[in-house]
């Protein structure tokens, strides 16, 4: 008889085995896909740290520079935050946290780290709207570093080119001339930084040239700026 089961016997300890192996996988199975799940949070809160840390990285060397540049200003000034950003057919404009109990007012200058940003077009108590420099709208009286020529700057309606105009064939510009404000107008004090000029384009039977300029403000991706008083609306005062 026992000859006969053995056999059987075998069979059901290969069995009991083979259900343990099974069980011992699927619960080691669970494991690696826990600590998989927690990994990939862990791995997720951490590129989130990162870029935070990347964000506040350039936002502190941004405000870095804009101190640099108000030690350097022997006119008024005051920092303000960018809230939002308006980009569309309409027209390009961002909205900051300082308005009129700041002081402000309507063609006010405002530059980031890197240069000319735009200017002040509405007020309210607390906050204000600004053109940017690459609005259609918007247009700036230059000087061309190199030589002195000067021009106006006209934006494009693209957030990364500005365009010179009525720009005359036998105008003395080159791909890579630094463009600054010039005070004509007295709207701009002299000396900001406008743009580099990226292309120029000589169209046949034309009398101008087309002349686009790189925006020297880094329009997308500031969000410190300083508003700067003019001689003149300083002695309005």
């Amino acid at each position: 008889m026992p000859l006969i089961t053995a056999p059987f016997q075998r069979q059901i300890n290969w069995s009991i085995d083979l259900v343990q192996v099974v069980s011992d996988n699927l619960r080691e199975k669970q494991s690696l896909l826990k600590e998989n799940t927690f990994l990939r949070s862990e791995l997720l809160l951490a590129n989130t740290q990162l870029q935070r840390l990347s964000f506040l990285e350039q936002e502190n060397s941004q405000l870095r520079v804009l101190l640099n540049l108000a030690k350097q200003f022997k006119s008024r000034f005051l920092a303000a935050q960018v809230l939002s950003m308006a980009v569309d057919s309409v027209g390009q404009q961002v909205t900051i946290d300082k308005g009129k109990i700041n002081d402000l007012y309507s063609g006010q200058p405002v530059i980031d780290a890197y240069g000319l940003f735009g200017q002040v077009i509405s007020l309210e108590s607390e906050f204000s709207k600004v053109i940017l420099v690459t609005d259609v709208k918007s247009a700036i009286p230059v000087i061309v570093s190199r030589n002195g020529i000067q021009a106006i700057a006209v934006g494009t309606g693209h957030i990364d080119s500005l365009e010179l105009i009525n720009t005359p064939e036998t105008t003395d510009v080159i791909e890579g001339d630094i463009l600054v404000t010039s005070e004509t107008g007295q709207r701009f004090p002299a000396g900001y930084a406008v743009g580099t000029i990226r292309s120029i384009k000589h169209i046949p039977g034309e009398r101008f040239i087309k002349v686009l300029i790189t925006p020297s403000a880094h329009i997308n991706s500031s969000r410190n700026v300083l508003l700067v008083w003019t001689h003149t609306a300083q002695n309005k005062k």
